[in-house]
């Protein structure tokens, strides 16, 4: 082996170790993401706060990105992107800490807020991260992983608040050590983060415009996640189901997404990744109008939510896939800035809308706001221009 082909050898094996680091960080926020808002929910219902209180301590980490967010991609192009990283885990795990010791509720609902905020720090880096030095031509691959990553952390953190409880330590403890895992292979690797000093020379609208079907994906995917994780079993309850068949369905909708992925991932590398992600949004909308006539019978039912979860869950990695592909390295922050506002914008503006329209009845409702979402956004996706192939 000559000394060219030692240093591509050398190039290629770093990057590896760089991506598998930041793929596993990606699952500790997951777990951290995914148990706060349960854990929040549960304690203090427990302690017999009033539902606004509990549905506004639930909207502050969203609020704190939405409100950070414009701010963040100027902060990335100056601090590295390991330190910005770690940062961020180490002040989320020391708020889940403070949790468990604080009995003040509007206490609580700032230390929410600020969890939000550090956790937007990983989560920005690290997707910005990985599209920096994903090749194109496995692009969509990669980022299946790390999609894979963060939603099975996600899906875990409520499994182990059902297991461990959430009035006691272990809850809390469990969020912090998920939060100071998830730093633990960014400090490992921190050696092999890829450059993303630079500064941004647009802002958030800017950054939305150099990737608009990416970002109606991203919308659409916050949508229908949001409102699914949200409303799905209280949409099966009203079909007659039984609580615990209704809450399998959102594990089937979960499982269902992430074991697919790696194959979505293959099929988006392979072919138009505009059109695969307005595909999703088509097929998306087919499934869920079959949704009602399946709700008799729950084997069904669980297919086709597993089924549907590759569309629910598969938007934001496309989404994310198309970005790397159409925006360029200097202007990847800002874009994935951007991303993420519309992401965060969809999961609010999802349920609210969804909830409004179960009103008059809660099946049709759910059906003909998400099924309609997904047809605007997908029709949004096909006529927007890109220079995606």
């Amino acid at each position: 082996m000559n000394a060219s082909t030692e240093a591509v050898a050398t190039s290629a094996q770093s990057r590896r170790k760089s991506l598998i680091a930041v793929i596993l960080s990606c699952f500790g926020v997951g777990i951290a993401f995914g148990l706060g808002y349960p854990l929040t929910a549960m304690a203090l219902e427990a302690r017999g706060e009033p539902s606004w209180i509990i549905g506004l301590a639930g909207a502050a980490p969203s609020l704190a990105i939405l409100v950070l967010l414009p701010i963040l991609p100027h902060a990335v192009a100056r601090i590295q992107p390991a330190t910005a990283i770690i940062l961020g885990c180490v002040c989320c795990a020391v708020a889940y800490a403070s949790l468990y010791f604080i009995d003040n509720t509007v206490a609580w609902i700032a230390l929410r807020f600020l969890m939000g905020a550090t956790i937007a720090l990983p989560w920005i880096v690290g997707e910005t991260w990985v599209n920096h030095i994903a090749g194109d031509s496995h692009r969509a691959r990669v980022i299946s992983f790390y999609a894979v990553s963060f939603f099975s952390g996600f899906a875990l953190g409520p499994m182990l608040l059902e297991y461990f409880g959430a009035t006691g330590p272990l809850a809390f403890a469990i969020g912090a050590i998920g939060a100071l895992l998830a730093a633990l292979p960014i400090f490992l690797a921190r050696d092999l983060a890829p450059d993303l000093a630079h500064e941004p020379a647009t802002g958030l609208i800017g950054g939305m415009r150099l990737a608009p079907a990416a970002m109606a994906g991203g919308f659409l995917g916050g949508f229908l996640e949001t409102s699914h994780f949200s409303l799905l079993p209280n949409v099966a309850i009203a079909g007659g189901m039984e609580e615990g068949a209704a809450l399998r369905l959102l594990t089937a909708l979960i499982v269902g997404g992430i074991v697919t992925q790696y194959t979505l991932g293959w099929l988006a590398d392979r072919t138009s990744r505009k059109v695969l992600l307005a595909a999703l949004g088509l097929i998306y909308a087919a499934l869920i109008a079959i949704f009602p006539f399946v709700l008799g019978t729950p084997g069904f039912a669980l297919a086709l939510i597993f089924i549907m979860g590759t569309t629910v869950i598969g938007l934001y990695m496309l989404g994310l896939a198309m970005l790397g592909q159409e925006v360029e390295p200097s202007q990847l922050a800002t874009a994935n800035a951007a991303f993420i506002l519309m992401y965060t914008s969809g999961s609010i503006v999802g349920p609210a809308l969804t909830g409004a329209a179960m009103s008059n009845g809660p099946i049709v409702g759910f059906v003909g706001m998400t099924g309609a979402a997904a047809l605007i956004l997908a029709s949004v996706i096909v006529f927007s221009r890109s220079r995606a192939a």
